[in-house]
């Protein structure tokens, strides 16, 4: 059973995913709408989409089907240990899994970037 605020569980009590941000800048890119718009309009939308997703979701693993769209996937090489979610053909939104040894179960991410692939 959920412990936390009403707006930090889902309706069924589960502790959502705790969303945190490598930075002051990047947290209100992310979180504040005009931010979003003036300086990312071309992918503010889904940008929206997967920071609601990370809002919703009980673990990591859970992204993979709660947003599908958003192609959700554990990177490699460099970005190890690492996660990304597609904003678009370029875009993706980098996360790291906090604690724990499996990321899957992992109740903490941490938005590190915005980042263009090409």
């Amino acid at each position: 059973m959920c412990r936390r605020p009403a707006l930090e569980c889902n309706e069924i009590g589960d502790t959502l995913l705790e969303v945190l941000y490598e930075n002051r800048k990047l947290e209100t890119l992310c979180t504040d709408e005009q931010e979003m718009q003036r300086k990312r309009g071309d992918i503010a939308g889904r940008l929206r989409l997967r920071v609601n997703a990370l809002r919703t979701a009980v673990t990591v693993g859970e992204l993979a089907t709660l947003d599908p769209l958003g192609n959700w996937h554990q990177l490699t090489g460099d970005h190890a240990g690492e996660w990304a979610g597609k904003l678009s053909g370029n875009y993706r939104i980098l996360i790291r899994p906090e604690g724990g040894s499996d990321p899957w179960d992992a109740v903490t991410v941490t938005v590190i970037d915005i980042y263009d692939y090409h």
